[in-house]
């Protein structure tokens, strides 16, 4: 087959300027510059088929544009994306799979994609991370906010929601609004004092908390008393006092007639 002359043709970013040695196996070499500077000696079966057409710096494997997709993934909105989806994955373990991949909650089809789900959120804010508005929701937009370490510990299942004047929120909610403690205010509720009363910020006084609660008489003596919570969930809180607790155990050993009739309801 008679040797065609490529000096001087292009192929891309490839100029033929020179022919070199043939292939061992008789395939004619040519030397080419490449646009960008670059010689390479190459086969001229591979020119004329279109398989070189740089020296290679037009493969999309050494472009920016091939390496960088958004630029963003040593960001912490990134990471915060990595997260969401691994704990709603199959693949989550532990506490994360428990308390979301098997209660049912999942990222939408949308943001399967970081740049969606960017688009729809975001740069984190600072000391920010992504919370679902409903707990028993998806990640998906409409349902998620970047909230505080703080509007996060409010949103969880196991806060307990209080309701006054048709509003609800969660007990420390409540305290933080009314300027009284957490703790006081779960007090003052489990002591059975009405919702209303409990989140006044002044301290309830002893005696006012015995006519704000349910007063019970005393079995033994017949003095009125304010049992603990603890007590009457139990099914207890029928003595004033350990001494008449004694007091009605020794009636009971000595008349057992007695123990039958009160567990009988008489």
């Amino acid at each position: 087959m008679a040797l065609k002359n490529m000096l001087g043709v292009r192929f891309g970013k490839l100029l033929v300027v020179a022919r070199e040695a043939n292939h061992p196996d008789g395939t004619a070499v040519w030397r080419c510059v490449c646009d960008c500077g670059e010689t390479r000696n190459v086969a001229g079966t591979g020119l004329r088929a279109g398989r070189h057409k740089s020296c290679g710096c037009a493969s999309p494997r050494f472009t920016s544009e091939y390496l960088t997709t958004h630029g963003l993934t040593s960001t912490r909105t990134y990471r915060i994306w990595q997260g969401m989806k691994a704990r709603c994955s199959d693949a989550a373990l532990g506490k994360s799979r428990k308390l979301y991949f098997e209660k049912g909650i999942r990222v939408c089809e949308r943001w399967q994609d970081f740049l969606n789900f960017f688009a729809d959120m975001g740069e984190a804010p600072d000391g920010m991370s992504i919370d679902r508005i409903d707990g028993n929701g998806h990640y998906e937009p409409g349902n998620c906010r970047w909230a505080t370490p703080k509007q996060q510990a409010n949103n969880t299942s196991a806060n307990r929601l209080i309701t006054n004047n048709g509003l609800t929120m969660t007990l420390s909610a409540w305290a933080e609004k009314c300027g009284v403690k957490a703790n006081t205010l779960l007090y003052r509720l489990q002591r059975g004092v009405p919702v209303e009363r409990a989140l006044e910020v002044s301290i309830v006084h002893a005696g006012r908390l015995r006519a704000l609660t349910r007063l019970r008489c005393c079995e033994v003596c017949g003095r009125e008393f304010l049992p603990r919570a603890s007590q009457v969930a139990q099914g207890g809180g029928r003595f004033c006092s350990q001494p008449c607790n004694g007091k009605a155990r020794a009636k009971r050993r000595e008349q057992p007639e007695l123990t039958i009739q009160r567990l009988q309801g008489g």
